[in-house]
C-alpha cells in the first residue's frame, strides 16, 4: 500500500510540475528502500604488540555496537592492519602476534558483517620480499590474502544490479623496511592486473575502487597516472595520511581527469569510519568518529560537492531521502531548506527516512539544506547538507583538496634540488666574486638598517668561505654528492642487502622510486650543510682579528661550542637514524651521515692549518 502511495505521489508531482526539467523527468524515483544499499570503510587500524592495546578490541566493540546498527553491506579496510613498528618506532618487521590479533578481530566482526574486503598497507608490507614471502603475514592471517595477496575485485551482486569493489594494491613489490616505504608504487605488472579488473568490472552498475595510499603518493613504473587509470570508476576511496596531524580532518578531491577521491582519517588514534552510500546510483558518504550518534547520511537530493564533472542532469526523487542510524529511538526528524521548515521526515523502512517535496522548487543555484534529529537517548542533533540540482558545484575545504591533488614526490623533488641548485650557485658566484663592495647595502639607519647591516655580514662570511678554494670545492663536492651518489649500503629487506640513493634505491635487483629520501635530504642539508657553511663563514670572520685569539673563552664560545654542536648532533643521526632501521653496515657504509661527521673534522684541519686562503681584504 505505501508503494502505491509513494507511486501516486511521484505521478502527480511530475503532471504539475511543468517547470521541471524534461530530461529529468525519466529520472525520478520514489520514496521506498529499492536500489539503496550501503558499505562501511576504515583504515589504518596498526594494531600494535607494544603501543595503543585498545585498537582492536575497540574494533571489535564497533563490530558489535556500530556495525550491528549499520549493518552495511560489506566492510573496506584499507590497510596498515598491522604496525609493525620496533617498540622504539625505528625498526620495523612483521610480528606474527599483531597478525593474529587482526585475524581474530576480523573473525569477530563477520559475525555481524560476513564480507569483509581488506588490503594491504605500507606497515603490513615492511620487510616482505614478494607477495610468496614467509615475511608476507597478510596472506594467512587477513580475510583477502590467501585468495588475493594484491589488487582484487569483488562483484556485489544486488537484485537491482552489479557493484564492482576494486583493492588497488600500490604498496612496493618487494616492500623494503621503514621508513622508506611511504610511498606507493605500481609495477608494470600491477599496472595491466589493475587495468585487467577494471575491464572485467565494465558492465557493472558502478565501480568502487579503494586502496592504501591516495593518488597524490602513488607512482607507476611506466610514468602513467594512476589517476587516468581509475578515472572512469565512481569513487576512490583510501587512507593512509590518517589527519595529517590534525590539519586536514577532511580530506577530498575531484581531479581533473574525473575521479572522486576521498580519504578517510585514520582508526588508530581518531577511531574514524566511513558511511558509503549508493542510492538509485548517486553516491553519498559520511565521516564519523566512533560512539558518535546519531550517524544521517543523506542519499537525494545529492551533495554539490559531489557533483560529478559532467553536464548530466541530477537524478531525482520524489522524496527527500536518508539514512539514520542510532542505538537509540527516534522521535522526530525535521527538515529545513535554505532555512524554511518543509516537515518530518518519516521512516520508509529500515533506517530509510524520507519526506516528500518538490525539486522544481530548487532548479537553481546552491542551497542548504538542515537535518535535525531528535533522539531520546542521545539528545538532538543538526546536520547540515549542501546541493543543487542544476550541477552547481561546492568545493571540498581547500588544506584536504591540496594534498590529494598535489603530485607530492614531484614537490619534494622540486623543492630539494632547488635549494640544491641555489646552495651551489651561491657558494660558487661568491668564489668568482673579486670585490665584494658593489653587492653591499650602504647608508641606512633604523630597523632597515639593522636588518642591511646583518645582510652585509652574513654575505661577507659566505664570501669568505666561496673566496676560500679548498673548503669551497669541498663543500661544493659534497653537496652534490648528497644529491646524486649512494647514501648507504644496508638491509633494506631480511637477509638483502640494498644501496640507498635520493632519487631511489636498489634492492634485491628491483629498482623502487622511494620519494620520502627527498624529505630526508632536505633535513641533511638543513641540521649539516647550511650550518657547517654558515659556521665556517662565522670562523673565517674571527680570524681575521688575530688579537682576540688569546681569550680561551672566546674560542670555546665562538669556535668549539657551535662545532661540536654540529658535529655531535651530526653523529647521532648517522648511528640511530639508519642504522636502527637497516643494520651497523648503514653507520660504516653510510657516505652521508657517517661520511659528513668525517667531513666536518677534516675541513676543520685544513681551515685550521690557514693555508690556501685566496680572499681579499
Amino acid at each position: 500500500m505505501g508503494s502505491v502511495i509513494f507511486l501516486l505521489e511521484t505521478l502527480l508531482m511530475l503532471f504539475f510540475s511543468g517547470n521541471v526539467n524534461s530530461n529529468n523527468l525519466n529520472s525520478y524515483f520514489t520514496g521506498d528502500t529499492n536500489n539503496l544499499f550501503w558499505v562501511v570503510q576504515v583504515s589504518d587500524i596498526h594494531i600494535s604488540r607494544f603501543y595503543g592495546h585498545s585498537r582492536g578490541p575497540e574494533l571489535r566493540t564497533f563490530c558489535d555496537t556500530h556495525l550491528g546498527v549499520i549493518r552495511p553491506d560489506l566492510v573496506m579496510a584499507t590497510g596498515d592492519l598491522t604496525d609493525a613498528k620496533f617498540r622504539d618506532l625505528k625498526g620495523s618487521r612483521q610480528y606474527e602476534d599483531e597478525w593474529k590479533a587482526y585475524n581474530e578481530t576480523v573473525y569477530h566482526c563477520k559475525r555481524t558483517v560476513k564480507t569483509w574486503l581488506d588490503l594491504r598497507g605500507n606497515h603490513d608490507a615492511f620487510d616482505t620480499e614478494h607477495h610468496d614471502h614467509k615475511n608476507n603475514l597478510f596472506r594467512f592471517y587477513s580475510s583477502q590474502g590467501r585468495a588475493n595477496p594484491s589488487s582484487y575485485v569483488y562483484h556485489h551482486k544486488k537484485t537491482f544490479g552489479t557493484y564492482s569493489f576494486i583493492g588497488v594494491d600500490s604498496t612496493p613489490n618487494p616492500g623494503p623496511k621503514r621508513p622508506f616505504n611511504f610511498f606507493g608504487y605500481i609495477s608494470e605488472a600491477g599496472e595491466k592486473l589493475i587495468a585487467g579488473l577494471l575491464h572485467s568490472s565494465r558492465s557493472s552498475n558502478m565501480t568502487i575502487t579503494f586502496g592504501h595510499y591516495p593518488t597524490s603518493v602513488v607512482a607507476t613504473r611506466t610514468g602513467s597516472s594512476i589517476r587516468d587509470m581509475l578515472r572512469n570508476v565512481s569513487v576512490y576511496v583510501c587512507g593512509h595520511l590518517h589527519i595529517l596531524g590534525g590539519m586536514a580532518r577532511r580530506m577530498y578531491a575531484r581531479h581533473s581527469t574525473g575521479l572522486l577521491e576521498l580519504e578517510l582519517g585514520d582508526w588508530k588514534d581518531n577511531r574514524m569510519y566511513r558511511i558509503l552510500a549508493i542510492d538509485h546510483e548517486i553516491l553519498s558518504f559520511h565521516d564519523v568518529s566512533m560512539n558518535t550518534w546519531p550517524v544521517v547520511v543523506i542519499t537525494s537530493p545529492r551533495e554539490a560537492s559531489l557533483v560529478p564533472s559532467s553536464d548530466t542532469p541530477p537524478r531525482l526523487a520524489s522524496h527527500i531521502r536518508m539514512l539514520i542510524f542510532t542505538t537509540g529511538e527516534v522521535k522526530t526528524v525535521e527538515v529545513h531548506i535554505d532555512g524554511v521548515f518543509k516537515g518530518k521526515a518519516t521512516p520508509a523502512g529500515g533506517p530509510v527516512y524520507v519526506l516528500p517535496w518538490k525539486p522544481e522548487d530548487y532548479n537553481y543555484g546552491l542551497h542548504t539544506m538542515a537535518v535535525t534529529v531528535k533522539d531520546i537517548l542521545h539528545g538532538t542533533h543538526m546536520m547540515e547538507h549542501h546541493f543543487s540540482l542544476d550541477n552547481s558545484r561546492l568545493s571540498f575545504p581547500f588544506m584536504g583538496r591540496l594534498v590529494l591533488m598535489m603530485d607530492v614526490a614531484v614537490v619534494f623533488k622540486v623543492i630539494f634540488y632547488l635549494v640544491v641548485s641555489v646552495y651551489i650557485v651561491t657558494l660558487l658566484l661568491l668564489n668568482s666574486c673579486q670585490n665584494l663592495e658593489p653587492h653591499l647595502f650602504k647608508g641606512r639607519r633604523g630597523p632597515v638598517g639593522m636588518v642591511t647591516s646583518l645582510y652585509n655580514k652574513w654575505l661577507y662570511c659566505l664570501w669568505l668561505v666561496g673566496k676560500y678554494n679548498k673548503l669551497c670545492y669541498s663543500l661544493v663536492a659534497f653537496i652534490v654528492y648528497v644529491a646524486f651518489g649512494p647514501w648507504f649500503v644496508g638491509e633494506l629487506l631480511e637477509g638483502r642487502t640494498g644501496v640507498v640513493f635520493v632519487w631511489g634505491m636498489i634492492v634485491h635487483g628491483s629498482y623502487l622510486p622511494v620519494s620520502l629520501t627527498y624529505v630526508y635530504g632536505l633535513f641533511q642539508l638543513l641540521t649539516f650543510n647550511f650550518p657547517l657553511t654558515i659556521f665556517w663563514g662565522h670562523y673565517l670572520h674571527i680570524q681575521k682579528y688575530p688579537f682576540r685569539q688569546h681569550s680561551l673563552f672566546f674560542k670555546i664560545r665562538n669556535v668549539f661550542i657551535p662545532y661540536c654542536a654540529i658535529v655531535l648532533f651530526q653523529t647521532f643521526i648517522a648511528l640511530s637514524e639508519f642504522p636502527s632501521a637497516y643494520g651497523m653496515t648503514a653507520f660504516l657504509l653510510g657516505p652521508v651521515r657517517s661520511g659528513s661527521v668525517i667531513i666536518a673534522v677534516v675541513l676543520f684541519i685544513i681551515v685550521s692549518k690557514g693555508n690556501d686562503r685566496t680572499h681579499s681584504h
